[in-house]
């Protein structure tokens, strides 16, 4: 197994640029919908057009990363960003925002998907979870501050495609360190071997575990939530709750700062008493808030105790569950590390995305359809951790 694993901080970096990409357009969303004289329902996929590239991409760069190796796919996927933010800026129409945020999308794919196979090849079953939570946490700390980064440069560039100028140079900022530090850990013996005819029956039995599956959907349907909400929280945290642009991003950061600690402290508990364990009380404490945010705003209505406690706990569980999840689904097959890598992450973002469309449609100026949504995720969620649960009982009997 190779042992050059490049820094934790470089690969958290490389991870974060995918969700601070997506999450520095949410305080620009109203403006946009001002700017281009369009319903939300179609604001919305500039948000979800972005996460659909992220899951179309990240199969694919996995599968490719297996045959030609991590770092070019990481380099060229940096490279389509640039393009694809420089599109982003000087978009004219809608239509045109929307399909370079698509690419944008499957360039940004490559930081997520390349940094959780290169942790799989450079470590054993037993010591991933440590450093991917690491990288998740430091990947957290990107949704936290993107809202303050894209309400700062709303007022400095006084455009929301401004923003764009910001992803510029994001990009340029990750891709000469990812250039001049970052090694290749491909296993040449594993990457002869994921170029096999039978690649492909490896895929299927991939498929087929429950673990897999289970962990995958763990994660989608905790995206699912988080996406259920980000498509929605601008207009309600302004109309609900009297908050402008900057106290949501303040809020917002509060609440992702608590996702990245959540997930550093729950890389740490991995290592005494086990990845199940960690994820099994992320998931109950998922369900509780899950449960309080339907119960609140059916009883209270939409209001700041409403909305922030159940958030509060929530934030909190997905920085148990995201890490570990992730971790359980790439740890049984590092032959086709990056196609497994891919695979999950993009069933996840798919339904994370369908989350976010479903939230955008069920939107009209009230919130308790979108609590309810955020409910039934979170009890999809338990039950995708149950299969986990089943197939660990079979492959232990």
């Amino acid at each position: 197994m190779p042992t050059n694993r490049p820094s934790t901080l470089l690969l958290g970096f490389a991870s974060g640029m995918s969700p601070f990409a997506m999450a520095l357009v949410v305080p620009t969303l109203e403006l946009f919908a001002q700017q281009y004289d369009a319903p939300y329902s179609k604001i919305q996929f500039i948000i979800s057009a972005y996460l659909f590239g992220l899951a179309l991409a990240q199969p694919i760069v996995g599968f490719l990363s297996d045959k030609v190796g991590r770092r070019p796919v990481m380099i060229y996927g940096i490279i389509l960003f640039l393009i694809a933010s420089f599109i982003c800026l000087k978009a004219e129409t809608l239509t045109t925002l929307i399909l370079a945020r698509f690419m944008q999308g499957i360039g940004a794919s490559v930081g997520t998907v390349m940094s959780r196979a290169i942790i799989r090849d450079t470590t054993t079953d037993n010591d991933s979870g440590k450093p991917l939570s690491r990288v998740v946490a430091i990947m957290g700390m990107a949704p936290m501050i993107a809202p303050v980064v894209g309400v700062l440069a709303l007022e400095f560039f006084g455009d929301p495609s401004g923003i764009f100028i910001v992803t510029l140079a994001l990009g340029i900022l990750i891709i000469f360190p990812v250039i001049l530090l970052l090694p290749e850990t491909l296993d040449k013996n594993l990457q002869r071997s994921s170029a096999e005819p039978l690649w492909h029956q490896k895929y299927a039995l991939l498929l087929k575990s429950k673990i897999f599956i289970g962990s995958t959907m763990v994660y989608g349907f905790t995206t699912g939530s988080f996406f259920a909400l980000l498509a929605v929280a601008s207009t309600v945290f302004a109309n609900d709750l009297g908050i402008g642009a900057r106290g949501f991003g303040i809020t917002w950061s509060c609440m992702t700062l608590l996702y990245a600690i959540s997930s550093y402290m729950g890389g740490n508990l991995s290592t005494r008493i086990g990845l199940m364990k960690v994820m099994n009380y992320g998931v109950i404490i998922n369900l509780v808030a899950g449960f309080s945010i339907y119960l609140l705003v059916s009883f209270l209505g939409t209001n700041l105790v409403s909305i922030l406690i159940p958030l509060t706990l929530m934030f909190f569980a997905h920085g148990f569950i995201v890490s570990m999840s992730l971790t359980k689904a790439v740890s049984n097959r590092p032959e086709i590390a990056g196609s497994s890598s891919g695979l999950s992450s993009s069933m996840g973002l798919v339904t994370g995305g369908l989350f976010s469309i479903l939230s955008g449609a069920l939107y009209a100026g009230q919130f308790l359809p979108i609590a309810s949504l955020v409910t039934l995720s979170t009890i999809l969620c338990g039950l995708s951790y149950l299969l986990i649960a089943s197939g660990e009982k079979e492959n232990n009997s």
